[in-house]
């Protein structure tokens, strides 16, 4: 191991709060630590300003070489309780070590969705104010055919804490649902199952989508007038 990323290792068990009565048990650590995150995060910016094509080439090579990053092994279950209570189930499961998203819901005459995602570390987002990062949302609607089409997506800008104030804080991501809009209408009440995706960095492709950090919540709306 080289010797910058034994120094920020050190720094990640330390910035790591164990309960002097806690110490049989094992403390989560991530497969790839803040030093994988950062670099992503640069080379993201990096590549940002490239033609759309060339862009979408480089983030999925990008993607292709980072994508072991998703295989945690860290205990979801007080997470899956969470989306529960919020009426949701959890699918397309990544790496939640830095962030999660436990609940959504859609405002059916504002045609927005809003959704909560609590950041958990205060590193691994990227040089504070800029470059930073940004956390991806994409929603997707179920139609009459049965297929979920995704209706609209929007981000949310952060970075690294750099006043040592310790996590969590809630962000929130408000997106539109501007595309696929016969999914959304008539409002006349009708019920639809909607999926929302939470990705750090990578913007989703499709309503499949796995993000390596994140996840995706299955939950229902109500078109009401």
């Amino acid at each position: 191991m080289r010797t910058h990323q034994v120094v920020l290792f050190t720094l990640l068990m330390l910035s790591i709060t164990v309960s002097p009565t806690a110490s049989s048990q094992i403390v989560p650590v991530p497969i790839c630590g803040p030093e994988v995150r950062e670099e992503v995060a640069l080379e993201l910016e990096n590549i940002a300003n490239l033609p759309v094509d060339d862009k979408l080439d480089a983030e999925l090579a990008l993607y292709q070489t980072y994508a072991y990053c998703a295989n945690e092994t860290i205990d979801t279950s007080d997470f899956v309780t969470a989306a529960n209570q919020c009426g949701a189930s959890v699918s397309q499961l990544g790496s939640l070590f830095y962030e999660e998203m436990s609940c959504c819901g859609y405002d059916p005459q504002r045609r927005q969705f809003g959704c909560p995602v609590k950041v958990k570390q205060r590193f691994g987002f990227g040089g504070a104010p800029l470059p930073g990062s940004r956390e991806y949302v994409l929603h997707c609607v179920r139609n009459t055919n049965g297929s979920l089409v995704p209706v609209g997506d929007d981000s949310v800008h952060l970075a690294n804490e750099i006043y040592g104030t310790n996590p969590s804080w809630q962000f929130a991501v408000i997106a539109n649902a501007n595309d696929n809009l016969n999914t959304v209408y008539p409002m006349n009440g009708q019920t639809r199952n909607a999926r929302s995706i939470l990705s750090w960095g990578f913007r989703p492709t499709s309503c499949n989508f796995l993000p390596i950090w994140g996840n995706a919540l299955n939950y229902k709306i109500r078109l009401d007038q």
